[in-house]
């Protein structure tokens, strides 16, 4: 997930960790459940711009049920 947060702005990264940003692209890993709700936090307020967001993975292939031997 990438977003832009708007500067200039101090505050908590994903990382737990202060940091000052001044219309800086952040990128957090897509797997990194924290990481993408501080993301998600920062752009419902306005204080960051979506760019890219979490990379939706492919639905599994459904096999289809082998068919029922008929009674013949």
């Amino acid at each position: 997930m990438k977003i832009t947060v708007h500067g200039p702005r101090c505050g908590y990264g994903p990382d737990g960790m202060l940091h000052s940003w001044a219309d800086d692209t952040v990128e957090v890993d897509d797997g990194d459940k924290k990481a993408v709700a501080w993301a998600r936090m920062f752009v419902a307020t306005g204080a960051a711009t979506l760019v890219e967001d979490v990379a939706v993975k492919a639905p599994a292939r459904q096999e289809k049920p082998a068919a029922a031997p008929s009674g013949r």
